[in-house]
């Protein structure tokens, strides 16, 4: 199993529970199409922070379907990692039909710092970090939609506190899929850590701590063979 391969699992998480897929790559995104005028069908924005301890952790926010399809933005640490040599860096992870690519866009701060991502129908996606546009990745999405916030730790014992704050979510362009439906669920727990939404039971602008030290992996287990995380999340109307 190639690095990184089933943190798919993660990605793609419609339901309680991971799914696990079979093919998984680790390569550079292709190319996104042009950036269309108008709004997007999706844009969810928030602020986030990731501090820790050990040799990893991250912080992020996510957008996934239920057909193997999954984008993730946010910030991670990882000291097993010949880029980022565990210094906060900048991430996107993609996933695309079972198959996962990610890239790293620049140095990034463990302080909360607001970040978003949009998509648009032309299966183009956007990262933002302070309100500004960083980067372009081409993205196929087939609602339901699916959004998360979450963090990660990357081995047994490693620490993380994240936050993931304000949350907006805006979605949808035909009438009954606007918008989200229900409540945040905070009920995704993996291996230790945990999402507490701190202003329950907000939607809109709902915030989360996200906490945990790492526990229970098995001999070798990492972040990239198992699920470790605490997850908070909420679909869209559909």
């Amino acid at each position: 199993m190639t690095r990184h391969a089933t943190r798919l699992r993660r990605l793609a998480l419609p339901f309680v529970g991971a799914i696990a897929l079979t093919v998984a790559l680790v390569a550079p995104a292709s190319a996104a199409g042009a950036v269309p005028k108008g709004d997007p069908y999706l844009l969810y924005t928030a602020s986030i922070s990731a501090s820790g301890s050990g040799t990893g952790y991250s912080s992020y926010i996510n957008v996934h379907d239920a057909h193997n399809n999954a984008y993730s933005f946010g910030i991670q640490s990882d000291k097993g990692s010949p880029e980022s040599k565990g210094k906060p860096r900048y991430i996107w992870e993609r996933v695309q039909n079972g198959k996962f690519t990610y890239g790293y866009l620049g140095p990034a701060t463990n302080k909360l710092t607001p970040i978003g991502m949009r998509w648009y129908k032309n299966d183009v996606a956007t990262m933002i970090v302070n309100h500004k546009t960083i980067g372009t990745l081409k993205l196929n999405l087939d609602g339901r939609l699916f959004f998360n916030a979450e963090a990660n730790a990357r081995l047994n014992g490693d620490v993380v506190h994240s936050t993931v704050q304000n949350t907006r979510i805006t979605v949808g362009d035909r009438k009954g899929q606007i918008g989200l439906n229900g409540k945040w669920d905070t009920s995704f727990s993996f291996h230790g850590l945990k999402a507490t939404q701190t202003n329950k039971p907000r939607i809109q602008g709902a915030s989360f701590k996200i906490d945990g030290r790492v526990a229970g992996l098995p001999r070798g287990g990492n972040w990239d063979t198992e699920q470790v995380s605490g997850i908070a999340m909420i679909a869209q109307k559909w």
